[in-house]
């Protein structure tokens, strides 16, 4: 263990579907196998390096930290964020990726006082992105499907669609008059570019940063020419400047789910660390919530 480094006894480690991604081969994003497992967790600080501002005994949570399935983790102590004392292992191991990829999304567009569709608004990352838009001044309108409608209703969002029963093309042209919304987060995929393009008001930003349905289709120019629209496709090495951010993100969100609980993702379903590949398949099947590994369950 290094100076600046802590090593960390983990409890929760939370499953992402950028791991799934990755792992694929398709993604634009590639690691060299073998893939560590895990990149998000909650534990309890064992032991901290000479440098290290962080003391033994403290609870934190992490995101971006490979490895985190494990029962005992060595990361940089300048990623490990204090957990609130309302707040669980399995809450912050739910927040802390979902706040940083949220604050940075929330970064890419203006706007305060305008309006925004959110795709997914009832999975971690969209609940946490719905809470901290609304904080900030935005009219929200959350898309989720069935009785999740109301978790994206108490996370933040003026409007909520089903999807699974409502027209949603024409519930955002009702909510906004008719304009349509400033901007669209879209981490589905293929199945719904086309729609959130129709979504979007004249000048507005599609925000792609996701492909759970699939790779979406190429941009054909002529698509934006009506509207001038534009399209952007979510780097957050671009829109968070550098690690040292990160512990103020996921602070960041930690403090606002200490307050706003419904920001919270609910959890799918709870694993030991030795059932770690039935988590993972559990996550591609499409679970309706965080999938938990807990290895010292």
């Amino acid at each position: 263990m290094q100076p600046h480094e802590a090593l960390v006894r983990v409890e929760a480690a939370g499953l992402n579907h950028a791991e799934t991604l990755i792992r694929s081969g398709t993604y634009v994003v590639r690691l060299p196998f073998p893939y560590p497992l895990g990149g998000e967790g909650a534990g309890v600080v064992v032991e901290a390096g000479a440098d290290a501002a962080v003391a033994a005994g403290t609870r934190v949570c992490w995101g971006a930290v490979l490895g985190s399935c494990a029962t005992l983790l060595t990361a940089p102590a300048s990623l490990l964020v204090p957990i609130p004392d309302s707040l669980t292992f399995e809450d912050a191991a739910c927040v802390a990726v979902a706040g940083l990829t949220a604050g940075g999304l929330a970064r890419v567009w203006p706007l305060h006082g305008r309006t925004a569709v959110i795709w997914g608004a009832a999975g971690a990352v969209g609940r946490m992105l719905v809470a901290i838009l609304a904080e900030q001044g935005t009219d929200v309108i959350g898309i989720a499907g069935g009785a999740r409608v109301e978790e994206v209703r108490a996370a933040g969002a003026a409007c909520a669609i089903d999807r699974s029963s409502q027209d949603v093309r024409e519930a955002v042209r009702v909510h906004t008059g008719g304009r349509g919304a400033d901007a669209v987060f879209d981490p589905i995929g293929a199945p719904t570019c086309a729609i959130s393009l129709d979504l979007l008001a004249p000048r507005g930003c599609l925000i792609h940063y996701g492909e759970l349905a699939g790779v979406p289709p190429a941009v054909d120019l002529h698509q934006l020419f009506a509207k001038s629209l534009f399209v952007t496709k979510y780097n957050g090495s671009r829109w968070i400047h550098g690690i040292d951010e990160f512990a103020g993100l996921i602070g960041n969100a930690l403090a606002l789910a200490a307050t706003r609980r419904a920001v919270i993702a609910r959890i799918a379903d709870r694993f030991p660390l030795d059932q770690a590949a039935d988590a993972y398949r559990m996550l591609e099947s499409g679970a309706p919530g965080k999938v938990l590994v807990l290895p010292n369950a």
